[in-house]
């Protein structure tokens, strides 16, 4: 019997309760049906979004390209660096050829000079 009474009273509890709510969407569809200010700001919203490019890509782009200048130019210091220490030894070993080349011609003019002085033969 006490569930009896507990079971009906949740059922009145439930109904009236949707009937109030019933009414008060009622008359919120009466009260504001007109209003558009919600519907004003999402289309705004849509219009700033198609203005937009895709992803970012004029982002990533302009950062793409500064990357690529900047580590072009690291790598290019480095790469100098390198070739700059290569022709180096290079220009020092031709040097040092062209050194030796001249020396050896010297001792080869003397050795040539007094072997003509020798055989009587006068130079300059």
């Amino acid at each position: 019997m006490r569930m009896l009474r507990l079971l009906t009273l949740a059922v009145l509890t439930a109904s009236t309760a949707s009937q109030q709510y019933a009414d008060y969407d009622q008359d919120y569809g009466n009260d504001y049906s007109q209003d558009s200010l919600y519907h004003d700001y999402a289309m705004k919203q849509q219009e700033k979004e198609v203005g937009k490019a895709a992803f970012g890509w004029d982002k990533l782009l302009l950062g793409t390209g500064i990357g690529w200048v900047i580590g072009s130019k690291v790598h290019t210091r480095r790469k100098e660096k390198k070739l700059n220490a290569k022709h180096k030894e290079e220009q020092k070993a031709l040097y040092t050829q062209y050194y030796n080349d001249v020396y050896t011609l010297q001792q080869q003019n003397a050795e040539l000079a007094q072997a003509l002085e020798q055989l009587g033969v006068r130079i300059r």
